[in-house]
């Protein structure tokens, strides 16, 4: 029997525009491509670290390289469980890296079989929500500039960052520009308790559907509780919640989860986060970093199971190196070629 041969090279991406968060701005993005060979076929997988949950391009590949002196992954395509849980044992956290090898499995196993990945985990004939386009932290002027190209680009739903000295200032801009189009809020942690209070009532004032992630990444579950129960707006978890374990210990301060395959470590963990949010009555989105269309792709296959989508990562790119999900009237649009269906663009 064929072993699967594991390859890894660095992937760098650079976004349109200098893309920033309260953590820091940049117009780079170094990722991980993965590749998956088993008996002529290619799997594809996309490692995106972020330096906030503790992973870097250099630790990704450092960690690859190990699986692939060690063989860990084995012989067998359709094992995909048994390699998260050998993955999981080997090392623990690197979330990201897990999620390449697994999305590459996946990839690898509805080539074998020629089917796409979301009708082998059987969600065909599911309906898809809308996902939307995110403004990044920038001077008022070029929020007001990226406002009025994703509006002239036809984006449907905006996602507005947050965490300044600023934030205020920065939605009445984006309001300006694009006064009824629905807004999300993503603070990725730069509010204190009283800020994410005070916030919320601000814009709940600018019609703002919920808020992502208002309080740093270790905040208390009192504190989230605090801000639920003050806040008119849904409060969202992103950074705060990894894996399903984490739902639970939230459960009844948030009112939502964000899941990210660079933090479950993969779709099967990505499945176990859902589920475990709606047997806690919470809504879900499913976000990204900021990564090819491998990635994104791989996420959109889990599309179907949740309320909200921001999926938006190769969106932002200067040039996307891969085709997979297309964006169009406000979707993402998975392609019908077997397994994730991305393939390197021309």
């Amino acid at each position: 029997m064929s072993s699967i041969q594991l390859h890894c090279e660095p992937l760098h991406l650079r976004t349109a525009h200098p893309f920033g968060i309260s953590y820091d701005t940049s117009s780079d993005t170094h990722n991980v491509l993965v590749r998956l060979e088993y008996d002529g076929y290619e799997g594809l997988g996309e490692a995106a670290p972020a330096e906030y949950h503790n992973e870097t391009q250099a630790t990704v590949l450092a960690v690859l390289k190990q699986w692939q002196d060690d063989g860990i992954i084995g012989d067998d395509p359709f094992a995909v469980a048994d390699v998260s849980c050998r993955l999981d044992k080997s090392i623990a956290g690197n979330a990201s890296a897990k999620a390449a090898v697994e999305m590459a499995m996946h990839d690898l196993c509805g080539k074998l079989v020629e089917q796409p990945t979301y009708r082998l985990l059987g969600l065909a004939g599911l309906a898809q929500p809308m996902t939307d386009f995110t403004i990044g932290i920038d001077s008022l002027e070029m929020v007001e500039k990226k406002t009025r190209e994703a509006v002239e680009a036809g984006y449907k739903i905006l996602k507005v960052k947050q965490g300044t000295g600023y934030d205020r200032e920065i939605i009445t801009h984006v309001r300006k520009i694009a006064p009824d189009i629905p807004l999300r809020v993503d603070a990725n942690g730069g509010w204190t308790p009283k800020q994410a209070v005070a916030m919320s009532r601000f814009l709940a004032e600018h019609n703002v559907q919920f808020i992502e992630q208002p309080l740093p990444k270790y905040a208390h579950v009192d504190d989230f509780r605090f801000v639920r129960e003050n806040s008119p707006l849904p409060i969202y978890a992103d950074e705060s919640v990894c894996r399903s374990a984490d739902v639970a210990r939230l459960a009844g301060a948030i009112d939502g989860v964000v899941v990210k395959l660079a933090k479950t470590g993969g779709l099967l963990e990505a499945l176990k986060v859902i589920h475990t949010a709606r047997a806690h009555s919470m809504s879900i989105m499913f976000g990204c970093m900021i990564e090819s269309s491998i990635g994104v792709t791989a996420a959109a296959h889990l599309s179907f199971l949740v309320d909200h989508l921001d999926l938006d990562g190769a969106l932002l790119l200067a040039h996307d190196p891969f085709a997979g999900a297309e964006y169009r009237d406000g979707f993402l649009h998975i392609p019908s070629r077997p397994g994730l269906g991305v393939i390197p663009r021309t």
